[in-house]
């Protein structure tokens, strides 16, 4: 499934509609969501996209601290909404958590692509001397 990704979509909103259709999706896959993980190959195809998924957030991650490095520099970060305000910090904090969670999604999608290989010939049962057919 490739939908057309609407090109008005800031970073910002494609993320949130990222998120509700991975809620979404956990919904659908418990028991008696709709329509839910019908054959096993759902779940092979599942993995499969999440560890796809995964894969992209370092980069998403990385350029987001990017951004915020840049917005920073330029002096857009950093002007005191409060006395107490020290936008330079909560950037550069922000920035080291964007990191961790980077190594942390990169070795997510290590695992899923882990499982994504080892669940590829789900769906797939071998009859004796036969060939492999497909799991009904």
């Amino acid at each position: 499934m490739n939908r057309p990704i609407p090109a008005q979509l800031s970073t910002a909103e494609l993320t949130a509609e990222a998120a509700d259709l991975v809620r979404a999706a956990g919904l659908a896959a418990q028991p008696g969501g709709a329509p839910g993980l019908i054959h096993p190959t759902d779940a092979a195809a599942a993995v499969n996209a999440l560890a796809g998924l995964t894969a992209r957030l370092p980069d998403l991650l990385d350029q987001v601290g990017t951004f915020l490095s840049g917005e920073q520099a330029t002096g857009r970060i950093g002007t005191p909404l409060a006395e107490d305000f020290d936008g330079v910090r909560l950037a550069r904090d922000a920035r080291e958590h964007l990191y961790e969670a980077g190594r942390t999604a990169a070795l997510l999608a290590e695992s899923l692509a882990a499982a994504a290989t080892a669940l590829a010939p789900l769906g797939q049962t071998r009859t004796a001397g036969g060939p492999t057919t497909p799991h009904v």
